[in-house]
């Protein structure tokens, strides 16, 4: 181990600054990359890594949103923790929307930010919060982490840093804030180094067994079983177990957005996504289920179109089995028959031990449930072929899709936004392993892709990581471009530009009329349309770029930008009228009709599940 000043040297009883106490714990607990913005309020902190850099980088951000972003995508690519460092004020308050992306999607991360000199708080210096509490960015943040951690002296720091890891990592994971004065950053204390994770357990709970017990004989006894995984699926690293499980009860399976690459797409035993934007097959398997096991999954309004009955679900009808780690989930948008508080990995393990215990496998083939799978697919194939073998210039989304699947190895990482790409690649592109899809679930927050594909690549540098996104978010975090060509994250990002805010110009003109769509469509002064030159941006930040208007070119753009070895943008022209640039509903979300609206009104009050 080396010293404060990078020497090889003891371990006890070591002089180290507050920096330096941070920065070397987060080598030994295996952080390799730390995102960020240097400031005057976290210079003695960024200072602290100089000596370090062998053993742990520091990258910089455009923006610290975007840090944060980077850190997720980093995770969720590779399991593996990273850092955000911040300065205070702006530097921290700009971290917030990554910090509330990763809470909403229960996913660990370090955020570090300078704060006020312990000697000068409440005085209102630069960049204090001080009106209602002295030094209060924490309690800005508080709603969307774990826990967090402002020290008044360097000797807190071990302490803290130790228990800062045991909140991210502990039940379901979160983030965590460090709010640290730069005095406290600079200051010195004698402290022994220790190993954090003695001060924290890598056991699963594994769930009731007599409720596990009760799980297996309503399972056992089902006819129309179906399973739906969530990200805790994907978390606990239950792929290999819910497979056993589905396949021994010939069960359908289906997923969340957090959810998708728990189980392979090509699987026959795959019944596609549910909810309001979800499949044929997966809403008609939730909704005719006689019992579903629903794994790490929170039953958001977006994957049981927004609880109308009959939709997507039919609980109480259909028995609920939920597991959960989080007992706060269990229950909470619907009634259980089961609910199981434990790791998904565990849990699934002890279900599948017990219905082998019971019998053998159902030959799912000879079921009426497999037959109707079976049909239900044909059907959502047929109702995709518009859209998806459309030979029309701009092109649909759809369709670019499917150029891209065909171009793309079967590994690669794919990283979604909000809007319709998101929603277009969980129900149109399929993945086949877990950590290769990656979206904002819960907070679905536009600008995500392109950071997160940036933190993926360095992740996983070995794996191909295409980022689908459109040129709304590109508006917003496209600054990143310059990021990814300083690291060299040579990463694919494909922007599907339509010139606008597609999907809410789609949302208002499908549910208002045709004569209320307002500030969706980016035009010039006089109202003419205006698309940004997505391919220019690109390449005036230091990456490749190109513009593609045909269709039939996404596939040779796409072998193109994974043989350059570079960050490679590419521009897809593509529509924003419709019918091209029509999503595929199936089921339905509840978004709001103004009372004005009269008879739209009452349509939409008759539809409300509640």
């Amino acid at each position: 181990m080396r010293d404060a000043k990078g020497h090889e040297g003891a371990t006890e009883g070591r002089v180290m600054t507050g920096g330096e106490i941070i920065v070397d714990h987060l080598i030994r607990e295996g952080v390799t990359h730390v995102f960020g913005i240097p400031g005057h309020g976290d210079t003695a902190l960024m200072d602290a890594f100089v000596d370090r850099r062998e053993e742990i980088r520091l990258l910089p951000a455009m923006h610290e949103q975007n840090a944060s972003h980077m850190a997720d995508g980093f995770w969720r690519a590779s399991g593996r923790v990273a850092a955000v460092v911040t300065s205070i004020g702006p530097g921290a308050t700009n971290t917030l929307t990554g910090i509330a992306t990763a809470f909403a999607d229960s996913l660990p991360q370090l955020v570090i930010t300078g704060g006020v000199h312990t000697y000068m708080t409440g005085r209102g210096v630069l960049q204090e919060l001080d009106r209602h509490h002295s030094d209060n960015f924490p309690r800005m943040a508080e709603p969307v982490v774990k826990r967090w951690f402002s020290p008044s002296h360097v000797e807190q720091l071990p302490n803290m840093m130790e228990q800062a890891f045991n909140a991210m990592l502990d039940g379901r994971r979160g983030p965590v804030l460090l709010n640290v004065p730069q005095d406290v950053q600079a200051e010195t204390a004698r402290v022994t180094p220790a190993d954090g994770r003695r001060r924290r357990t890598a056991a699963r709970p594994h769930g009731d067994p007599d409720y596990i017990a009760r799980a297996v004989a309503l399972l056992s006894a089902a006819e129309r079983p179906v399973i739906l995984a969530g990200g805790g699926v994907i978390t606990a690293g239950a792929t290999a177990e819910l497979r056993e499980v589905a396949e021994f009860l010939g069960a359908p399976v289906t997923t969340s957005f957090m959810g998708k690459g728990a189980f392979p797409e090509d699987h026959e035993l795959f019944a596609c996504a549910c909810g309001d934007l979800g499949s044929i097959p997966g809403n008609a398997m939730t909704r005719t289920a006689d019992v579903i096991l629903a794994v790490g999954c929170r039953f958001s309004d977006r994957i049981t179109s927004s609880y109308r009955p009959g939709i997507t679900f039919d609980i109480p009808r259909t028995k609920l089995i939920q597991v959960d780690l989080d007992g706060f989930e269990i229950g909470k948008n619907y009634p259980v028959e089961v609910g199981i508080l434990g790791d998904a990995r565990a849990v699934l393990a002890a279900i599948r031990d017990g219905l082998r215990a019971r019998g053998r496998p159902r030959d799912h083939r000879a079921t009426a449930q497999f037959r109707d799978l079976l049909a239900r697919k044909v059907e959502w194939e047929e109702f995709l072929r518009p859209l998806r073998s459309a030979d029309v210039q701009p092109m649909t989304a759809s369709r670019v899709l499917v150029e891209a699947r065909k171009a793309l190895p079967r590994e690669t990482i794919v990283v979604t936004d909000s809007s319709n790409p998101q929603n277009q690649v969980f129900n149109e592109f399929p993945v086949y392993e877990p950590r290769t899809h990656i979206t904002p679930g819960g907070m679905s927050g536009i600008g995500f892709a392109l950071p997160a594909a940036i933190g993926a690549k360095l992740a996983r540098p070995e794996a191909p990581v295409c980022a689908i996104f459109g040129d709304g978010a590109l508006l917003q975090t496209g600054t990143e471009l310059a990021t990814a060509a300083m690291l060299g994250a040579a990463a694919v990002f494909l922007v599907i530009n339509n010139g606008g805010w597609g999907a809410i110009r789609n949302l208002q003109l499908n549910m208002f009329g045709e004569d209320r769509e307002i500030i969706t469509r980016f035009t010039t002064p006089d109202g003419a349309p205006w698309m940004a030159d997505a391919a220019a941006m690109a390449i005036s930040l230091g990456c490749a770029g190109e513009r593609v208007t045909d269709p039939a070119e996404i596939g040779p753009a796409i072998a193109r930008a994974l043989a350059s070895g570079r960050p490679y943008l590419i521009d897809a022209v593509s529509a924003i009228e419709r019918p091209y640039s029509n999503m595929h509903v199936t089921g339905w979300w509840d978004i709001t009709v103004p009372a004005y609206l009269g008879e739209l009104r009452a349509r939409y009050v008759r539809s409300r599940g509640f």
